[in-house]
């Protein structure tokens, strides 16, 4: 069996090559799922995966059986240019299945044309309020629905019901999640009293004006003017030098600490060792359920989220989570005031965590779902079936 897997973004050539020569993992279960790919041509006759937006265009096997594609389109993204080079891989490799990483009209049309049985696997809340995005999602879901198209999943339940939303039929939708190496019971619930010391609050990301960014360093100085102690630590690559100098101008440049980028394994403690942790997007902004808000209920420090309707569905203001309105800095100025200078409130947060990980969590994990539909012919339909969305009994809704 031939298998074609296209991905959107992240190139899957330099983490390979990163990982096999010692380097660290940039962000959560990326080792876990460069192995499990490479793994795959154990059982295939050959595995290939595109990088769509990769920043070179290349092709090469990284071992036998295993050939890595850049298209090269980072700096030069057009659906037509998609389209065509995509379809001329898929004439040369002629793959047996193929597994699709984002909602990709043009991919999957391509699927159907060449009648490629596919998968696919997303991490995209669809958002489906303007009229532009209803005509574009009805022509995705009627992709979708078509039988070469044999299963759909999305990271987590509530991305899953937004499929559901368009009208991708539901018995067809998988939610998935990434397994759990570490988990709350290896934390101890927190408790803090502040009176006048050094206040962090860490915040894991894109750094941008849609994650909600600005809103933090907006906040921040504020803070600092109404004669608190606080500083945010931000990790994660993006728009630095743009809000380094939104910070100076603002005069509070010793108070925002930009990290960069930074190896996975030091999330959870850079969380664990602050007093918050921030999940600031804005609503606008096409979120899964991130994987930080996970981390950040493992290390037990209380969260401090926007009201993002992923968040709304299973968070609740003030007792596992402390919601502010998405978009409005002076609200995330008061929530955090408003948990720490409330120690019962600070302990509950961190105390509820342990119970809010576990309603997280979801049994097909990324590994689950590609073994039984790539391997396991007699259960196949029937594990499959029995983790989709018609078999949620209650899925809580913003």
């Amino acid at each position: 069996m031939r298998l074609l897997i296209i991905q959107y973004g992240g190139e899957y050539r330099e983490a390979y090559y990163r990982l096999a020569n010692g380097g660290e993992e940039i962000y959560g279960f990326q080792k876990y799922s460069v192995d499990y790919v490479a793994n795959l041509t154990e059982k295939l006759e050959e595995v290939t995966i595109i990088s769509i937006c990769s920043n070179a265009n290349y092709d090469e096997f990284l071992k036998p059986k295993l050939r890595a594609i850049g298209l090269g389109l980072k700096q030069d993204y057009d659906k037509n240019k998609i389209r065509q080079y995509t379809e001329k891989y898929i004439k040369e490799l002629k793959p047996d299945r193929m597994i699709l990483r984002f909602p990709s009209q043009e991919i999957l049309s391509l699927a159907i044309k060449y009648k490629i049985p596919t998968l696919a696997s997303f991490a995209d809340y669809i958002a489906n309020k303007t009229i532009k995005q209803k005509i574009k999602n009805f022509f995705l879901a009627n992709l979708l629905n078509n039988p070469t198209i044999q299963w759909i999943s999305n990271h987590g339940v509530y991305a899953s019901e937004t499929l559901k939303n368009i009208g991708v039929k539901p018995e067809k939708i998988i939610p998935r999640d990434w397994p759990s190496f570490t988990t709350p019971k290896e934390f101890s619930p927190k408790d803090k009293s502040f009176n006048h010391e050094l206040i962090t609050v860490f915040y894991c990301g894109t750094i941008s004006e849609n994650k909600g960014v600005k809103e933090i360093i907006n906040a921040i100085s504020l803070l600092n003017k109404e004669g608190l102690n606080i500083q945010a630590k931000i990790a994660g690559n993006g728009e630095i030098e743009k809000y380094s100098a939104m910070a100076k101008k603002l005069g509070i440049e010793e108070q925002i600490v930009f990290l960069g980028l930074i190896s996975h394994n030091k999330v959870i403690p850079l969380m664990r060792d602050s007093d918050l942790v921030i999940v600031p997007s804005r609503i606008e902004y096409a979120e899964g359920f991130p994987k930080v808000i996970n981390e950040a209920l493992v290390s037990r420090t209380p969260l401090i989220v926007s009201n993002h309707p992923v968040f709304m569905s299973k968070l609740k203001n003030e007792q596992n989570a402390m919601i502010f309105r998405s978009g409005d800095y002076v609200a995330l100025s008061e929530g955090i005031k408003k948990v720490i200078n409330n120690e019962k409130l600070y302990h509950k947060l961190s105390t509820n965590s342990y119970e809010t990980w576990l309603s997280l969590q979801i049994p097909c994990k990324f590994h689950d779902l590609i073994n039984n539909w790539l391997f396991n012919e007699q259960n196949r339909n029937s594990f499959l079936s029995q983790h989709n969305l018609l078999n949620w009994d209650a899925i809580t809704k913003p």
